[in-house]
Formats: structure tokens, sequence, C-alpha cells
């Protein structure tokens, strides 16, 4: 299930470049103005699986109307959409519940920076079809993970698709991935076929010079100044695989971080 949220600004604004943790406390605040039970679960819990806690959703960058590219973001922004995704019920009826009870929202990136806007457009997206190959364009990075030991202790590492010696890892965690999100999103083991390929397309990362990559920062910590970074690829691509899981992936987001804003994509015939 799918929504096209389009907003109108109070007056021109201007957007940083970085702005995915700020949408991702609008979804929850939206979400919370019709439950604040279930945004509080999806926020602190969610769906869990082998202790991995998934919130089965995703949303697009946004798109902007108009305003100018600077150094900084975007300037004299008047309007933008974005798109939501999630194949649970209930996230997709509380946030089109919260919407409604006011359609208006604070984007706020500090003290001295908030930007308001009001939701004047609400579209519910058709569904699509689903095949065992299928072409897709990235709507915000897909980012991939996983444990790297470094001094004596384990941490977190984004796998670069472009580097060769993680290219089969990057995929292979996509895979199993979509794996757990399919046991979550229909209550049953997963059975089908463990066939699977998912490859960016050779022409755009040549005319990209191999720059596919991403480095989103995410949030910083007030009190430290310390920035959290997200690193994604982003590029079209080809997918092979049983239809089911790529429809998992389609509704929550392929990879990870995808409440985050990271991992969502439209499908196209062509590029």
């Amino acid at each position: 299930m799918r929504l096209k949220i389009r907003c109108q600004l109070e007056k021109d604004s201007r957007f940083p470049f970085n702005y995915s943790y700020e949408m991702q406390s609008v979804i929850y605040s939206l979400i919370r103005k019709s439950s604040s039970e279930f945004s509080e679960f999806l926020h602190k819990t969610g769906y869990v699986d082998e202790k991995r806690n998934f919130k089965l959703f995703t949303f697009s960058k946004l798109f902007f109307d108009d305003g100018y590219v600077g150094k900084d973001g975007f300037s004299r922004v008047t309007s933008f959409y974005f798109i939501f995704s999630t194949p649970i019920k209930k996230s997709f009826e509380h946030l089109v519940l919260g919407i409604f009870s006011d359609q208006r929202f604070v984007l706020r990136f500090g003290a001295d920076h908030s930007i308001k806007a009001l939701i004047s457009t609400v579209e519910s997206l058709p569904e699509i079809g689903f095949t065992n190959e299928m072409k897709f364009l990235c709507l915000s990075p897909i980012a991939v993970t996983t444990g790297l030991e470094q001094n004596g202790r384990m941490v977190q590492h984004y796998l670069d698709y472009m580097n060769p010696k993680e290219r089969e890892r990057y995929q292979s965690n996509i895979h199993s991935n979509l794996v757990k999100k399919y046991r979550l999103i229909n209550g049953i083991e997963y059975s089908g076929d463990t066939d699977f390929d998912l490859t960016f397309d050779i022409d755009y990362i040549l005319k990209r010079k191999g720059n596919i990559r991403k480095n989103i920062k995410f949030k910083t910590d007030p009190n430290s100044k310390k920035s959290t970074y997200i690193i994604g690829m982003e590029a079209p691509f080809t997918i092979k695989a049983d239809p089911e899981l790529i429809k998992a992936g389609y509704e929550t987001g392929f990879g990870e971080k995808n409440s985050a804003g990271f991992g969502m994509v439209e499908r196209v015939e062509e590029w």
C-alpha cells in the first residue's frame, strides 16, 4: 500500500541536503495523531525477527516542485511530495487517519530552523504485479550492513556494492533481509525459490563514473555533537528472485534502515 503525499509550505523555505531523520520524525508524528500507542510501538519495538526489529514501512526522498540547489541544500522551496509504503494495514490506516486529523506538520532542523507544511493532497497509488525478473529505480539509497571486528569489538559496517570484495555479501544480505521481512509480513516461514540476483545498471554506473555511493548524515547528537551517517547505494537495478520476495522489498524497502527513508524503489519497464 502506497501513498503519494503532496505538501505546500507556508513560505519559501530552505532544506538541507540531509533531512531523513526529520522526515522520519514527521511520519511518527502523523501516526501518533491517530494512535499514540501504535506510534510508540513502531518507534520503540516494531516487528521482531531473530532479535532484529523491523518497522515494515519506508518512504522516499523528497521531490521538490521548485527551488534552487546550492552548496548547503535546497532554497526557495514552496512545495514538495514524497511517497510512503507499507504492507501493514494498521500502519497505513493510522497514517491516513493522522493526516486527515490535522493535515499539518512541522519539520524541525534545530532550535532556529523549522518548516511548517500543509498536506494538500493524498493519493493512494495503484498496486503493481510482480514477476521473477523486474527493473527498479531507487527513490532513496539502499543501505546494507554487516558486523566488522574493529579494535577488539564488533561495529556496524556499511557494505559497498562497488567494492568487488563486498559485492556478493551486499547481495546476499539483501536476500536474507527479504526472507525475514517475508516471514513477518505473512506469518509463515519462507519456503520458495532461493535463487537471487540483484545487479545495479552498468550503464548508469559508467555515466556516474562509479559514484553511486550516498553518505547521508542522519542525525547529530546535541550533547556530543557527534553525527550518525547512513551509507547506501543509489542506482537503477535489475532483480531476479521469487516474486514474493521482490514484493516484500517493494512494500517495505530493500536493504536496511527503511523506516529512516532508505531502500524505497519504483518499478520501471526500461531506463
